[in-house]
């Protein structure tokens, strides 16, 4: 390849004048093809790096489950994210209006955060407390590991109420999935809310500006 001189645009080695702006190029030194970093790595270093990133895929999978399993607020802070993103609060546009469609979009929301986030955080772990537990008493969430088959795990969350450091009442699971189910309602219409809110601040503002 020959580059030229006046426009730097290469050309094929055999070409004289330059096919971008017709200046010669018949005495233009023919320009190396340096090739890319990646282009020069053999065949093994390729093999190692699928290897890694594959166990990397594999590692961040098994991590994911175990914070959503054990660490309190992870899976909050990922629905409440999700959430902003999927009923797009600060798009600027006002929310449906068709019952069915919101209906659906948050009874799913609700669904999946009551069915994923089971560790549920300190704000959300709250009316469980005052609800299911005896007055007096303080609600204590852990994470139990059992391994009932070669290579299966189960993670399963489970909330007692404490009085004085001894437990006196285990909470059913799904009443807390429950009160979970209810909590994501309640975050998804707040959502809804916000969302309609930076709607009207942003109409005012067009408005002033107009």
């Amino acid at each position: 390849m020959k580059t030229c001189n006046h426009c730097g645009k290469t050309n094929p080695g055999n070409a004289s004048y330059c096919y971008q702006c017709g200046n010669t190029v018949k005495y233009v030194t023919a320009s190396v093809i340096r090739k890319s970093f990646w282009s020069r790595l053999p065949s093994w270093a390729w093999i190692f790096i699928g290897v890694g990133g594959i166990g990397l895929f594999i590692l961040l999978i098994i991590g994911s489950f175990y914070s959503l399993a054990h660490w309190e607020g992870f899976a909050s802070i990922i629905f409440l994210v999700l959430g902003v993103f999927a009923f797009r609060v600060f798009s600027g546009q006002p929310p449906s209006n068709i019952p069915v469609i919101r209906a659906i979009a948050i009874g799913f929301f609700a669904l999946m955060g009551a069915t994923i986030d089971q560790p549920g955080n300190l704000i959300y772990n709250k009316p469980v407390e005052t609800c299911l537990c005896p007055t007096g008493s303080q609600l204590q969430r852990s994470t139990i590991t059992t391994n009932p088959l070669p290579g299966r795990t189960d993670m399963t969350q489970d909330f007692t109420c404490v009085l004085d450091g001894k437990p006196v009442e285990s909470i059913n699971m799904l009443a807390v999935m429950g009160i979970r189910f209810l909590e994501y309602l309640v975050l998804g219409y707040l959502l809804i809310g916000l969302r309609w809110l930076f709607w009207l601040y942003k109409k005012g503002r067009l408005l002033v500006a107009a």
